[in-house]
């Protein structure tokens, strides 16, 4: 009888062992990070490497004096029908008044600024400015749920820009506001681009939208086509950069971005953009042996930081 009540009680143990186990594991795994958001984090800092590489080669076109009107043109006119392609010329659904806001927003207005502003400084200050889309997206996110910015995006917020500040300070050189300003308004209408995108995807998934924004950011441009020195696009020097800031910081990081927003929300998508210049440094750091000053080091640790902080509290 001693026997049986034992073997009872020990029974009677393991499911309650077993329960703790559980509750434990439960606790750990109380908010996993869905796949989704991961992968969408992932692709935002993909587009982001991307970017990081399109002000050096946007630098050295308006170095070789290429126009920017004519640039951003050819690039989209590349770009464009190279997404439909990819994404099997997918058809046209409605909701075009949509797409072409988002094409203006997206293209015509932060293309026509952003390249316009490196013929008045630096690659490194122009990035500076373009990446403070990633606070103001993060501050329009929450205004609009009518909730203001938790300590910890904010004092993130705060921190990445600190950073890319220090990284970028050697190298910044403005010889005309007329920079910071086209900068800043890139900044606005990559912001504003971001928050607004999700809105097409109630008719598209982000692929085909892509194609259908690049397309209509195009037709947008199109009233610059006779004021474009498309001249300036003539040489073999100029050729393979132009084909190359189409596809990669243009097709390829701009489909990878849309479905950022889709799977990461806006807030957190936009986080990642003041990592760009860290892997500006890195890129610069592996390919040309230049190796970054003590201070600049601080900085793209601080970016990192904050870059952290911002997306791990962003909602």
């Amino acid at each position: 009888g001693a026997d049986t009540q034992q073997r009872h009680n020990r029974q009677q143990d393991i499911p309650k062992a077993e329960t703790a186990t559980n509750l434990i594991f439960k606790h750990k795994l109380k908010n996993p990070l869905p796949v989704p958001l991961v992968s969408g984090v992932l692709l935002a800092l993909l587009s982001v490497v991307a970017w990081s590489t399109n002000y050096v080669v946007g630098r050295y076109l308006a170095i070789h004096g290429v126009d920017p009107a004519a640039l951003s043109i050819a690039r989209f006119a590349i770009a464009a029908p190279a997404t439909f392609a990819i994404f099997r010329f997918p058809r046209y659904a409605g909701g075009l008044k949509r797409l072409a806001v988002a094409g203006t927003l997206g293209v015509a207005l932060f293309n026509f600024s952003l390249y316009a502003s490196l013929h008045y400084m630096s690659a490194f200050a122009t990035s500076l400015f373009t990446i403070l889309a990633g606070p103001l997206t993060a501050s329009a996110s929450y205004a609009a749920k009518g909730r203001a910015p938790p300590p910890p995006v904010i004092l993130g917020g705060s921190l990445a820009l600190a950073g890319a500040y220090l990284a970028l300070a050697p190298y910044i050189s403005i010889r005309s506001m007329a920079g910071p300003l086209l900068a800043s308004a890139a900044a606005a209408s990559w912001s504003a681009y971001t928050l607004y995108v999700r809105r097409v995807y109630e008719a598209y998934k982000p692929g085909p939208a892509s194609a259908w924004i690049n397309l209509l950011g195009l037709a947008d441009m199109a009233p610059a086509i006779p004021f474009a020195d498309f001249k300036t696009l003539a040489s073999w020097d100029v050729a393979l950069p132009l084909l190359y800031v189409a596809m990669v910081p243009g097709a390829l990081a701009y489909t990878a971005w849309n479905v950022a927003i889709n799977r990461a929300g806006p807030a957190r998508a936009a986080a990642m953009l003041p990592l760009m210049p860290v892997i500006t440094l890195i890129i610069s750091a592996l390919s040309l042996g230049e190796a970054p000053a003590p201070a600049q080091i601080i900085g793209m640790a601080l970016a990192v930081v904050g870059v952290y902080l911002t997306a791990r509290s962003s909602t």
